[in-house]
């Protein structure tokens, strides 16, 4: 019996070493990939200069021995915005301050490049390539001020419903990570970190983003414009956005007894919404279409956005006033889906006129034909220009029927940081595509 018991412990232990040991394993490998990089990283601190004190931080990391620091572009816009206000600072682990001088962005990828006043001794190299579906990685960064911190997850590759590239990132980034590394188990970085959703989902700006702009750099010299950088940036951007829009097949979905647009591209995600209950007359359907993300400019300043709405109202039990009414209560107020200050746009300049939408087969409904009605709608069209970039304009177009006795379709889309030229191809084409049944 002595001999079975041994027997019996000696299995145990050998299958609960079993499940132990890869942790162990795991848990020594991330401690030697923070203390072998631990010297690279640094906390990127956002210094008002009347006060001398911190007024924002984020996360970095050296890239080259002549003290190339990275970081997101959000961590240090304040600073661009503001010179004169703020300036940059860094601080190392082991508590070395020292200034930062703020070189070239990359606003479309929330990314910047900066260099130390006194170079470190240590820095990271950027991976060639790219990590398999699954592989872990580790996210470095300094989240709420506690420290450097190592957070390992999975690379889940470039997130679909963007139309700006991010890793998804299954692990935990939290505020003050920002603009912190994310590494393979060899060290390389394969992306930074820009934003999370919570519930072990975050992003990352893939590591090719941070070799372009660093090649832009080296190509441009240190004398940049980083104004008339930003302005071409945006402008690049809104074309590529709207070459894949227009050029795309637009697919058109049914909405009560209207025929709307879906989903243009992939980066464009509808969802939908019906509201049907007892204690509200008036029948109503949403439907909502928007690119996930936006390019930040300042806290109160984004842009690079597209967004469209449709909502249909029925009610075949009303009178035509009482219906208006009700629809005019629901309807009544409509906002651009970006925002701005009064620092960054003028205000809104709209124009306004009465529309026919067409029917299905592409006759213009402005006749009746037997006892079908016209469809009018009172569409406005309106306008406001970027202070520093004046070619790039936000638009807000709303269109809203207006006969039909106890039906109502109405039409929303918000472009931002668009030409006039590009938002009137797309303006002609969306209206083109609405259709009633």
């Amino acid at each position: 019996m002595p001999n079975l018991c041994a027997r019996l412990l000696a299995l145990l232990l050998c299958c609960f070493s079993g499940f132990a040991f890869p942790s162990l394993v795991a848990a020594q490998s991330y401690e030697k990939l923070y203390s072998e990089y631990r010297g690279s990283l640094y906390q990127i601190r956002l210094i008002e200069k009347s006060s001398n004190s911190k007024a924002g931080l984020g996360s970095g990391f050296q890239i080259s021995p002549d003290g190339l620091v990275a970081t997101n572009y959000h961590v240090v816009a304040e600073a661009v915005a503001n010179p004169d206000k703020y300036q940059l600072e860094y601080l190392s682990v082991d508590g070395a301050r020292g200034k930062l001088a703020l070189l070239d962005i990359d606003v479309v990828n929330d990314l910047a490049l900066l260099r130390q006043d006194k170079p470190g001794p240590e820095y990271l190299q950027l991976a060639k390539d790219t990590p398999k579906k699954g592989e872990t990685i580790v996210s470095l960064g300094n989240p709420l001020d506690l420290g450097m911190t190592l957070i390992p997850g999975t690379y889940n590759g470039i997130a679909s419903g963007s139309f700006y590239d991010r890793i998804h990132f299954a692990g935990s980034i939290n505020p003050g990570m920002s603009g912190g590394p994310a590494i393979n188990t060899r060290g390389q970085v394969v992306g930074i970190n820009v934003a999370t959703a919570g519930n072990q989902v975050s992003f990352l700006v893939p590591v090719e983003k941070l070799v372009s702009l660093l090649k832009h750099f080296r190509e441009e010299g240190n004398a940049l414009d980083l104004q008339k950088v930003t302005h071409q940036q945006l402008l690049a951007n809104q074309q590529r956005i709207i070459d894949s829009v227009l050029n795309a097949d637009w697919q058109k979905r049914a909405l009560g007894e209207a025929r709307v647009v879906g989903e243009i591209v992939p980066a464009i995600q509808c969802w939908g919404n019906t509201q049907d209950d007892e204690d509200n007359p008036v029948k109503r359907i949403d439907k909502g279409c928007t690119g996930q993300d936006v390019i930040f400019l300042a806290d109160d300043f984004n842009t690079g956005r597209v967004e469209y709405e449709f909502f249909w109202l029925e009610a075949d039990d009303l009178l035509a006033s009482r219906f208006y009414a009700e629809y005019e209560q629901q309807m009544g107020s409509f906002y651009p889906g970006n925002d701005a200050g009064e620092d960054n746009v003028t205000n809104f300049r709209c124009q306004q006129a009465f529309t026919s939408q067409e029917r299905d087969g592409g006759a213009p409904a402005t006749k009746p034909e037997g006892d079908r009605e016209p469809v009018v709608a009172r569409t406005s069209y309106c306008v406001r220009r970027y202070k520093d970039f004046p070619d790039l304009y936000d638009v807000f177009f709303l269109s809203l029927s207006v006969d039909q006795k106890n039906r109502a379709l109405v039409s929303h889309f918000t472009l931002s940081g668009f030409t006039r030229e590009s938002a009137a191809a797309f303006t002609e084409k969306f209206t083109s595509e609405i259709q009633w049944h």
